[in-house]
């Protein structure tokens, strides 16, 4: 009797990593968005009525409180970006809490649920930027943007700041309970001081300091100064986004790499 030929090759680390990462994607998909009536169609009208309800409250201001850029098109460049850091951060928070049950398996990690939930808020950001840049370019709205080069760069590095973001956040509510309430709090007052609804150069220079301790408001100024043609932020810096990132991606390997297995075992 002939017998079945196992593959007897075993796969590397990044194999198991991609393999077990593919199936927690899939996972994320169906549990995301199945529970909605709506769907995937959901992921767009979030941003979407957001986008249009503020545009129609500051529409009025007119092109010189935006720094001479229309209402819709100044605010998609801030609060796309914005929606994109604060979904990677709060979906990465509460990663381990949601996956605890598929920690008996010895291929899945905290980690990879990480990067399957980082993976999924990325192409949804992708996917949903994409179509409302058309949109707006559908309106008459010169939605292209002026350096994409510069958008792209400021991108990753705001990628890289919420995948760091929300692991730390992940790390510490698994080690203080009560400290899950306090940052979901700590969230919600950065859209009023991160410069999503209003440029920089509306706060009066002697209070700007205040605001640029913010990486979000460099993240931000920077991507608006990439995507519209003639925005210009002169206090925005490179150096301080990059700095900020670095630091806080060396911080966040290091918590997850002392508390990895406190995670699986909580």
């Amino acid at each position: 009797m002939l017998k079945p030929v196992l593959n007897q090759t075993p796969r590397s680390s990044f194999q198991v990593l991609r393999d077990v990462t593919f199936g927690l994607l899939i996972r994320e998909l169906k549990t995301r968005f199945g529970s909605y009536r709506l769907g995937y169609a959901w992921a767009l009208l979030d941003p979407l009525l957001m986008i249009g309800l503020f545009s129609a409250i500051f529409g009025m201001r007119g092109h010189s409180g935006f720094g001479g850029a229309p209402a819709p098109l100044f605010i998609t460049a801030g609060y796309l970006p914005f929606i994109f850091f604060k979904n990677v951060v709060s979906k990465l928070q509460s990663a381990v809490n949601a996956n605890k049950g598929l920690f008996c398996y010895r291929q899945v990690t905290p980690f990879s649920t990480f990067i399957a939930r980082f993976i999924l808020e990325t192409i949804v950001g992708m996917m949903v930027g994409g179509i409302l840049i058309l949109g707006l370019l559908w309106f008459g709205f010169d939605a292209v943007p002026s350096d994409p080069l510069q958008v792209i760069l400021v991108y990753l590095m705001l990628m890289i700041f919420s995948f760091s973001l929300g692991i730390i956040f992940c790390v510490t509510s698994n080690l203080v309970k009560e400290a899950d309430k306090f940052l979901r709090l700590l969230m919600m007052p950065l859209l009023f001081i991160s410069c999503v609804m209003y440029p920089l150069a509306s706060i009066p220079a002697q209070y700007q300091h205040w605001f640029l301790w913010n990486p979000l408001v460099h993240a931000l100024e920077l991507i608006r100064s990439g995507w519209i043609s003639g925005y210009i932020s002169p206090n925005a810096s490179w150096g301080y986004l990059f700095g900020v990132t670095l630091m806080l991606l060396t911080f966040a390997m290091c918590c997850y790499r002392l508390n990895h297995r406190r995670l699986i075992a909580s």
